[in-house]
């Protein structure tokens, strides 16, 4: 069974999703890289020269080609991985026949927004500043986000660690 971690940018998907599969001696996929891979550049020049919509369809084949073709790995997506065509069926096929857990890492706004601050490889997706647009983020992906989730984390307040065993121990969980 596949974990995958979703939340908004600075979540901690792809650094607690590194010590999860530490943890478990799986594979870590960062669905970002595969999506880089598959559209042939960085998501900042995708998203400068090709656009948001170039993004999003490489993601949803970067997805696919991940769900098809890796043994039980922990995933991290893409903040906007679920907005991806397809993506979110997809995601909600996995997960409700068992072959995934998808876990919904969540902080607060300040916090998310702190984390990403001097990250100058991740590309503005709005023209507001970075605060306005990630609570604009939460406010769009959010309800979404929960729906696909099978559990919440709260990463606020937690050591890297924390998160990953509380990751972990969702296999364990019913």
């Amino acid at each position: 069974m596949h974990l995958i971690l979703i939340g908004l940018r600075g979540s901690g998907k792809t650094t607690a999703g590194r010590a999860a599969a530490d943890l478990l001696s799986r594979p870590f996929i960062d669905l970002d890289d595969v999506t880089q891979a598959v559209c042939g550049m960085t998501a900042k020049t995708c998203f400068e020269t090709a656009g948001e919509t170039a993004w999003r369809a490489a993601e949803s084949t970067a997805l696919e080609r991940t769900l098809a073709s890796t043994a039980p790995s922990v995933i991290a997506l893409g903040g906007g991985t679920p907005t991806a065509p397809g993506a979110t069926e997809r995601l909600e096929t996995e997960r409700d026949a068992g072959r995934a857990r998808i876990i919904l890492l969540r902080a607060p706004t300040n916090d998310l927004v702190a984390r990403i601050a001097d990250d100058s490889g991740r590309p503005a997706l709005t023209a507001l500043d970075p605060l306005d647009e990630m609570t604009a983020m939460e406010k769009a992906r959010g309800p979404m986000l929960a729906r696909l989730a099978t559990a919440t984390i709260d990463t606020s307040d937690r050591s890297i660690e924390q998160v990953a065993e509380a990751v972990v121990g969702q296999l364990a969980s019913d």
